[in-house]
């Protein structure tokens, strides 16, 4: 009887890690076509803003800042309770989906944007410091809700219930590494094909596509697993932190730092590919695709 026990004990276990393998395999594979979408979206992006906020260098600077604000504001918002509520699976579709439609409307509407603003810009050539605030305030509410989007993807993700019993550092590393690994052949795809072959609207479509197939899975998933899918109580989620957590102030601030430092750096290798590359766009996804590939 002993021996059965141990035996029916084994084989729940195997089963468990083998559904935890198969999922962890699934949602990498969910980010990795985020990441394609994601990155195809931004080279779009970084190509139509020359005609809205002109200057090339300008406008580098403008989408990545407005991206990685985006980004930022994402992240934070997913610490909220209110988005705790929301069963995992399908906040991601949701959030995927609001990509795929506003990363394709920003691209059509870009251009319309830039003969509007182009009598601002006119007007405040002279005053240098005021017209570089306004075009960053523009650039940031256009990608705002993309890009918060974005940033809520991968830590709305992380939370799902079958995670948890896995070796949780070890699947955010392999989530954040397909994810990123896919925003590297986003770049490379959009900007060395599919541009040439579809256009930048076809493009914006495919772009949208994938980011809406990988909702389209997430929705499976949770459809298939029912109940499994169910509200987690906010006190079972890993990263939640209690009201006496004192957030180590000098490892956030060496954070903040490295980041400015990293995001310059974009700016000044982008610039200086620009020496080589004739294309703006072709220079910004290739500086994109190779620090995304260090990362990732």
């Amino acid at each position: 009887m002993i021996s059965r026990s141990y035996t029916k004990q084994g084989s729940r276990a195997r089963s468990h890690n083998l559904l935890t393998r198969a999922r962890v395999a699934i949602l990498s594979g969910i980010l990795f076509l985020s990441g394609i979408g994601a990155l195809i979206f931004e080279t779009l992006w970084l190509r139509l803003s020359g005609l809205a906020f002109g200057n090339s260098v300008w406008a580098a600077a403008l989408i990545l800042s407005s991206f990685m604000a985006g980004l930022a504001l994402g992240n934070a918002l997913a610490a909220s309770s209110r988005i705790r509520r929301w069963r995992p699976l399908h906040l991601y579709a949701v959030l995927e989906v609001l990509v795929a439609f506003f990363g394709c409307t920003i691209v059509f509407a870009l251009p319309v944007l830039g003969d509007l603003m182009r009598p601002v810009w006119q007007t405040l050539w002279n005053y240098q410091p005021t017209l570089l605030g306004l075009r960053f305030i523009v650039s940031f509410l256009i990608l705002l809700v993309p890009t918060t989007a974005m940033g809520l993807t991968l830590p709305v993700l992380i939370e799902d219930p079958v995670l948890r019993r896995a070796n949780f550092g070890r699947a955010i590393g392999l989530l954040y590494g397909s994810n990123t690994l896919g925003a590297v052949a986003g770049a490379v795809l959009g900007e060395g094909y599919l541009i040439a072959a579809f256009g930048l609207h076809g493009t914006a479509v495919a772009a949208g596509l994938a980011v809406c197939i990988a909702a389209a899975i997430a929705l499976l998933i949770a459809r298939i697993e029912g109940d499994t899918g169910a509200l987690i109580p906010d006190r079972t989620f890993p990263l939640r932190f209690d009201a006496s957590y004192l957030p180590p102030w000098r490892l956030l601030f060496v954070s903040f730092g490295t980041g400015c430092i990293f995001l310059a750096l974009e700016v000044i290798w982008f610039r200086f590919l620009r020496l080589y590359v004739a294309s703006s766009s072709t220079a910004f996804a290739i500086m994109l695709a190779v620090v995304l590939a260090g990362i990732g």
